[in-house]
């Protein structure tokens, strides 16, 4: 529980908010002041200082949590599917869109306290946030496990094929990154493995910034990869993609 007389006292206040995030995410907080950080955006920090703080830091580690119980759940459910094609079922299943949808679902947007900058309606880049600072804050509560319960209570079971593949995906992210920000891509290829059973892995970047990864036994097919990781990955409004990518962002 927390010590610091400000944050018990804040907790308090917010009994109500928290007892409903718990009953949507399944778990029953032992510190509660880690659910009230995650409902917390930066903007209602700068309007009404709070002694938990904004769900910023959250979102990085839940990023991660995510991403290793996603990567796990797929290895068990189809250990023969490849490297490439777990890549692309994991990006559609953590991608931008995938949360802010699991968010809208869960109803949690409507628990998240806001500045009036972001309220009455909470965007969906924030919702999908929203739910990585919220798995965060379980994995620091109460462990993995029980953060990989609340991810499937939140997002179900990964993908068990991997979405319809494009013809040309390396073709379609540059259209769209030309068109939205006029540039392309670059792609950063390591080759892996002995002469006889290579493995090349490529990155998709733009601005400094990395947009997907994939894997395959050609360069063609390991940046096609990484260019389909990257169209799973990115918002779908382009207004979003113009402010993720803006130069000066990290």
């Amino acid at each position: 529980m927390p010590s610091d007389p400000s944050t018990t006292d804040e907790v308090a206040r917010e009994g109500d908010r928290l007892e409903r995030a718990e009953h949507v995410i399944g778990h029953r907080f032992q510190d509660r002041a880690l659910l009230l950080r995650a409902l917390t955006h930066s903007s209602f920090d700068n309007e009404q200082p709070t002694s938990v703080g904004d769900n910023e830091r959250l979102e990085l580690l839940g990023d991660a949590v995510l991403s290793l119980v996603t990567t796990e759940a797929l290895l068990r459910a189809t250990p023969a599917a490849g490297e490439g094609e777990l890549t692309v079922r994991r990006a559609a299943h953590v991608s931008e869109a995938a949360l802010a949808k699991a968010a809208v679902s869960s109803g949690l947007p409507a628990l998240l306290r806001t500045g009036k900058s972001i309220a009455p309606a909470v965007p969906a880049s924030t919702g999908a946030d929203l739910i990585e600072a919220v798995l965060a804050a379980v994995y620091l509560d109460a462990g993995l496990e029980v953060a990989r319960a609340a991810a499937l209570r939140l997002l179900g079971e990964p993908p068990r094929v991997a979405p319809p593949r494009t013809a040309n995906p390396k073709g379609m992210l540059a259209e769209r990154l030309q068109r939205v920000l006029h540039e392309v891509p670059q792609y950063q290829v390591e080759r892996d493995g002995p002469s006889h059973a290579v493995t090349f892995r490529a990155r998709a970047v733009l601005r400094g910034r990395l947009l997907g990864e994939g894997a395959g036994s050609s360069k063609q097919a390991a940046t096609e990869a990484a260019a389909g990781a990257a169209l799973a990955t990115l918002p779908e409004d382009d207004g979003e993609l113009r402010a993720r990518l803006a130069l000066g962002t990290t």
